[in-house]
């Protein structure tokens, strides 16, 4: 079983009963099997995302973050940066990945500036806040994190990419 951290950035600080975009994610993943460890709504603080992403991965031990939100060019866009300074290495072919194929229904994605990476046995992956690409970044790519998190948690010791 994949266990899983969900984070929702909005500067409009939701309540969980009203933050769709996390519930969204949270139903798919539970849907398939997984356990949510922690959900969190976070207003568009760099700090307290990057300490929030700290703690699901080294203290609760979570196999994967999803974040959504915060990651197009608004000023308070600040996921991706707080995302690159937790992570160790970056994944970059996961967030590539997402944008070609959400490219494929709107130009305006060439704006998103998510990232992918590994912190210690945690895959951590920012995901559009727009209900309609957050579905299909799912759809599209949920097959491969875990694929990815399964070797980041050395079950895969011998892969061919």
């Amino acid at each position: 079983m994949i266990t899983a951290g969900i984070i929702t950035v909005n500067d409009k600080g939701y309540k969980e009963e009203d933050d769709y975009r996390g519930r969204i994610i949270k139903r798919y993943l539970e849907n398939r099997g997984y356990q949510i460890l922690k959900y969190k709504i976070l207003k568009s603080n760099q700090v307290d995302l990057e300490n929030e992403m700290k703690y699901m991965s080294d203290k609760l031990k979570v196999n994967l973050i999803l974040t959504t939100g915060g990651i197009a060019c608004r000023p308070t866009d600040i996921v991706p940066e707080a995302t690159k300074n937790v992570i160790m290495k970056e994944v970059s072919g996961i967030a590539e990945g997402i944008r070609y194929y959400n490219l494929q229904m709107s130009k305006n994605v060439m704006l998103s500036r998510g990232v992918s990476g590994i912190r210690g046995e945690t895959l951590i992956v920012n995901l559009p806040e727009n209900p309609k690409y957050l579905i299909s970044s799912l759809d599209f790519a949920l097959e491969t994190i875990e694929y990815g998190v399964e070797m980041v948690i050395n079950k895969i010791k011998d892969c061919v990419i």
